[in-house]
């Protein structure tokens, strides 16, 4: 008897969490608007199963100093962004995989900084085709309801919206230990060989279903970038070297954004950037966009 009751108390909650399904797995999701609760490794990782290939047809990937451009100020092409605080390839190549063995996908932006290379840990748990399960009932699912309970509240403020893009509370005011580390001038940067690969990975990958690529070296505050430009120019050639000649390149470390660069206030720590600036990046990465799209270099 109690075992049944048990039984049927499970099958229940697993009927709950199928109807509700947060994360898109077992309804059709076009259409939809879902945003990330629970672990947002996690999150991510399931959304791209159906909700990010049947919504968006571009992703940004990327750590977290594009974890906060609103990707949906592009107007030509539907924009998830992919971006994890603290993130690293490794971490963003299984995100995205899932999303890229369906179609819908024909636009990539990929982050060029070393600091998107320089570790192939898994902040929390490994993220793996197994974890579909835990849509169906698990720690992170019920953490995920309680933040939702939270959010409708108004006691908690809701960190992603729709689109991936993430409301950073407040933008942090000085370098966290690693990149302090990174951007002590003259130390070259140190790049983890298993994220290396992972990049490259990611890159073919992306060749494989003919997904369109757009590399782009984000913004840094020019005293940083001038206390490490040797270090910069290496990396970027490193990264380059996987480019083709298709594949096309924004580098906002360039001369023709020297101005952005230059403007302190735009920068809380010298390389995450606050809402407004990160916006003007997105105009630009829109600018540029609608040109290659109106030159048909890229999709519509």
């Amino acid at each position: 008897m109690v075992v049944s009751l048990i039984a049927a108390g499970g099958g229940v909650f697993v009927g709950f969490n199928v109807a509700f399904d947060p994360y898109g797995l077992y309804h059709d999701t076009r259409g939809r608007r879902l945003t990330v609760y629970g672990d947002p490794r996690v999150a991510k990782y399931l959304l791209n199963v159906r909700y990010v290939p049947d919504n968006f047809n571009a992703i940004l990937i990327g750590s977290s100093m594009s974890a906060n451009w609103d990707m949906t100020g592009v107007e030509k092409l539907r924009f998830y962004n992919e971006s994890l605080d603290g993130g690293n390839v490794v971490e963003d190549k299984a995100v995205v995989e899932p999303a890229l063995s369906k179609p819908g996908i024909t636009v990539a932006a990929l982050i060029v900084h070393p600091y998107f290379t320089h570790s192939h840990d898994f902040e929390t748990v490994r993220l793996e085709p197994s974890l579909r399960s835990s849509a169906l009932g698990s720690e992170n699912l019920l953490n995920a309801y309680k933040d939702i309970v939270r959010v409708r509240l108004r006691r908690a403020h809701q960190l992603n919206d729709y689109a991936g893009t993430e409301q950073f509370e407040t933008v942090p005011p000085q370098l966290n230990p690693t990149l302090r580390r990174m951007m002590r001038p003259g130390t070259p940067f140190e790049v983890d060989p298993i994220a290396l690969a992972a990049y490259r990975d990611v890159v073919a990958e992306l060749r494989a279903h003919h997904v369109r690529m757009i590399f782009i070296v984000p913004p840094v505050f020019e005293d940083l970038l001038r206390a490490q430009q040797t270090a910069f120019q290496d990396y970027a050639q490193l990264i380059e070297a996987n480019m083709a000649s298709q594949d096309l390149l924004i580098d906002f470390t360039s001369e023709e954004f020297a101005d952005f660069r230059k403007n302190r206030a735009n920068f809380g720590d010298g390389i995450h950037l606050f809402k407004n600036s990160a916006a003007v990046v997105v105009s630009r990465i829109n600018a540029r966009i609608n040109d290659w799209i109106a030159q048909g270099r890229l999709p519509r």
